[in-house]
């Protein structure tokens, strides 16, 4: 019991810490990232994405450190973005869970079709 609320409070304060940091970003950066995270928040399945969402943070305040326009970070399509990051953590993410379960039924049915 000890060891679950520990985690609770831990990972509660993680994202405090993680909304603190975010808040300090210039208003382009920041208001790009809420945006993202509400995205990709859709697609979580829990604490462990907070490392994605934690690497997005590093990149924007290094970008915002170097002046690079926000939209030069995240290119053209701030969905294939998102996509793209969470292609690195597919253990973390509902989505690929069910990408990667449909995928494995289609084969298995042409296996058998065959």
């Amino acid at each position: 019991m000890a060891n679950i609320l520990k985690k609770l409070i831990g990972d509660k304060q993680r994202y405090h810490q993680f909304q603190r940091d975010v808040a300090t970003l210039p208003h382009p950066y920041a208001a790009t990232l809420q945006a993202l995270e509400k995205y990709m928040w859709n697609f979580a399945k829990g604490e462990g994405f907070m490392d994605a969402l934690e690497a997005i943070l590093h990149l924007f305040q290094e970008s915002a450190a170097d002046q690079v326009p926000v939209t030069q970070v995240i290119g053209d399509d701030p969905v294939k973005f998102c996509d793209d990051i969470m292609a690195q953590y597919p253990n973390d993410l509902w989505l690929i869970t069910y990408q990667n379960r449909l995928r494995q039924q289609v084969a298995a049915i042409d296996k058998t079709a065959q």
